[in-house]
Formats: structure tokens, C-alpha cells, sequence
């Protein structure tokens, strides 16, 4: 039980986390307090982004972190009018589960 409580409270308390956009790092994270997660991503040619990596701290796994990530990403190259190639296996998995035209149109 104490373990379940453990679990929940830490779900609740990544309700509130901020994803962040590190350009120069060309990278978005949420800051974390045993880490950061993250999703990079590189510029290729005009208006690519080829979105290759994310990463979420083992102890916050399973907790949807990576898909708030995603999703702030998918929405800056929307923002931006931007492509995306996805060589990330996570994101092409969301992508997939979220069949979003504004993101799926997106896709090289």
C-alpha cells in the first residue's frame, strides 16, 4: 500500500512539470528532481527537424513524461511550419497512436 501511495504521489506531483525548448541545445526537457527528460531533435535542411532521441529518469518512467514531450515538440513544428522525420522509435509509436493531422501532414 505504502508503495502504491508512493506511485500515485508521484504522478500527482508531475501534473504540474513545465517542458522546456533549449534551442541552442536544440533540445526540449522538463526539469526534474532526479534529472531531466529530454527529446533532441537536429535541423536538417529547411524546415526539418529530425527528432532522434527521448529520454525519461527511470524512477519517473511509465508516467506519461515522454508523451508531454512529444507533444510540445510535434507543436513547435507545427508553431513553426516546420517537418519532421522521426527517427526516434518512441515517436514514431506516438505519432502512430495519435494519428493527429496536424502532425501526421507533417512527416517526411
Amino acid at each position: 500500500m505504502r508503495l502504491l501511495i508512493r506511485r500515485l504521489s508521484s504522478f500527482i506531483d508531475m501534473s504540474s512539470f513545465e517542458v522546456r525548448h533549449d534551442v541552442k541545445a536544440r533540445e526540449f526537457y522538463i526539469a526534474l528532481e532526479k534529472g531531466k527528460a529530454v527529446l533532441q531533435y537536429e535541423n536538417e535542411g529547411d524546415k526539418t527537424l529530425n527528432m532522434y532521441h527521448t529520454e525519461v529518469p527511470s524512477a519517473y518512467r511509465g508516467q506519461g513524461i515522454a508523451r508531454h514531450l512529444a507533444k510540445a515538440a510535434l507543436d513547435y513544428a507545427v508553431d513553426q511550419d516546420a517537418k519532421v522525420k522521426l527517427t526516434c522509435s518512441y515517436l514514431q509509436k506516438f505519432v502512430k497512436d495519435n494519428p493527429v493531422l496536424e502532425y501526421t501532414s507533417r512527416v517526411v
